[in-house]
């Protein structure tokens, strides 16, 4: 699987190479960004057949693709906007991931309150769950319905002055983070040469292709590509301007989505709520982490500084408190920033048209080309996390088009790193030993690392020692797993994006990882 071999019991990470040691080598494609769409294009390229390299300047899935609304779904408020092929997309892959990531993607209700206050009529609301149960018809998820006035009473906390009716309908929340991962995993394991914290320095054009000059964890790479794919999300306009040859650029504009995390108050509730503002936009309340936690989020503002310093401002924390407590009344009273135990940014570069609002902006992905010689290089705008799959189909045949040679689509129904198994399946691995680890801990591997658990369980039969645990819940057979599969480089890279155990942990459990990281690789 393209996995570094390492020792158990001494440093796992070796030192880089010299610029000696590194032997030129010559690509059909490049993709710049291992976020969601670069690494769903290296996927689909390697299955075509293609040599290709991702490069990744940080960590996988580091902006954009760990900060989203953690959503796969359709997008019910793009119907308003008239977006239909958009959202049926949407759904169609919404299915596809249900069945080719189950560890990973998993069905959610989503309760819609309906006040009078609110701008959009209950009718217009009612038409639109309808339009969206038509759209997705077949998917196998329940349809769209509306609450009975006895299951209404027994939601704890929704208020209910003014309320008219409460609706109720299904999308998908997903770990969008280990998404990436499983998709880059799936990629490595069809030959793409993956790895981050390999960063484009430089490129120059050739006859037919290009020259890429790489900075590869402080060792220095030379490497050429026929094709160069830019996905590199807010990075885009940065990477094109690295090229005397790139596509003439698109009008972008940077748009912040800011979320906060709250503890789940009691009593706990399973369901989501799509909750609307006092204006037009929609904002989410997602229970997270086996609801231990609540996502609020997300906002729309405009980015003006560093995409890669994104984070949530005091006025964007004091626009979702607002909106949660318009909505909700703990017994405990409003929530306050003193309830907020993490907030999380990412920025998106999406198609400017002109004075729309944020949330008017499409969100359907585009491109922009241009040939080299019988090279060329593409970068890619916008785009969801949902329709990853479809829309890197889409860059394969812009390649096609400027003379790559390549076969055709394959990535429909086939599995991605992990997700052989139903969740049914991945129960029934819970239940199995090693007695060793806790079924709690059982049952977080299943859904973090899939059918791969069995990975783990097999180092463990060779390696019993491994079992030992290093902070709550975390063994040094997982944390190995981490570093020797997955590229797990600092104690950041596991506890935020290969896990959730940020917020799982103590400040205690966090340093001991950190530690161990300090000292392992």
């Amino acid at each position: 699987m393209g996995a570094r071999s390492a020792s158990s019991t001494s440093t796992i990470c070796s030192a880089p190479a010299s610029p000696s040691q590194l032997v030129t080598q010559s690509f059909d494609v490049l993709v710049i960004g291992g976020g969601i769409h670069g690494a769903a294009v290296a996927r689909d390229a390697a299955g075509r057949g293609l040599k290709v390299m991702l490069a990744e300047k940080g960590d996988y899935a580091c902006a954009t693709s760990s900060a989203s609304s953690k959503l796969i779904h359709g997008g019910l408020r793009y119907l308003e906007q008239l977006e239909l092929a958009l959202v049926r997309e949407s759904l169609v892959e919404r299915a596809e991931l249900l069945k080719t990531a189950p560890h990973l993607v998993e069905p959610l209700r989503f309760l819609l309150p309906i006040y009078g206050w609110q701008k959009r009529p209950a009718l217009l609301l009612h038409a639109g769950l309808a339009l969206y149960d038509l759209l997705s018809i077949g998917d196998g998820l329940p349809p769209s319905g509306r609450l009975k006035p006895q299951e209404i009473a027994e939601l704890p906390r929704l208020r209910r002055e003014n309320l008219g009716a409460l609706l109720h309908y299904h999308d998908c929340q997903a770990d969008d983070a280990r998404l990436v991962l499983a998709v880059l995993l799936d990629a490595r394991a069809r030959g793409a040469d993956i790895l981050n914290r390999r960063a484009v320095t430089a490129i120059e054009p050739l006859a037919n292709g290009y020259t890429i000059e790489l900075d590869e964890r402080g060792a220095k790479r030379r490497v050429d590509a026929r094709f160069i794919v830019n996905a590199a999300g807010p990075f885009v306009a940065g990477v094109d301007a690295l090229s005397s040859i790139a596509p003439p650029p698109r009008p972008l504009r940077l748009i912040r989505g800011s979320h906060i995390v709250l503890r789940m108050p009691e009593p706990v509730e399973a369901d989501a709520y799509t909750l609307q503002d006092q204006e037009d936009r929609v904002i989410f309340v997602l229970p997270w982490l086996d609801r231990r936690f609540l996502i609020v989020g997300t906002t729309e503002v405009p980015e003006r500084g560093d995409p890669g310093a994104a984070a949530c401002s005091a006025e964007e924390q004091l626009y979702l408190l607002d909106a949660y407590n318009r909505y909700f009344a703990p017994g405990s009273g409003p929530v306050t920033a003193a309830d907020v135990v993490w907030s999380f940014a990412g920025v998106r570069a999406l198609q400017d048209h002109g004075g729309r609002k944020p949330s008017r902006l499409t969100r359907r992905p585009a491109l922009a080309s241009i040939a080299n010689g019988s090279g060329g290089f593409v970068t890619l705008y916008g785009g969801k996390l949902t329709t990853h799959r479809a829309f890197a189909e889409t860059v394969l045949d812009e390649l096609r088009g400027l003379g790559a040679y390549i076969g055709g689509p394959w990535t429909k129904d086939v599995p991605l790193y992990g997700g052989g198994e139903s969740r049914a399946a991945l129960l029934s691995l819970v239940a199995q030993d090693p007695a060793t680890i806790s079924r709690e801990t059982r049952h977080r591997w299943a859904f973090t690392y899939g059918d791969q658990i069995e990975r783990l369980y097999a180092k463990l039969l060779l390696e019993p020692n491994l079992a030992q645990e290093i902070a709550p819940g975390v063994t040094r057979v997982e944390l190995i797993h981490a570093v020797e599969t997955e590229d797990t480089i600092t104690a950041e890279d596991f506890l935020l994006r290969r896990t959730r155990l940020h917020l799982l942990l103590d400040q205690g459990g966090r340093d001991a990882v950190a530690t161990w990281f300090a000292t392992n690789t």
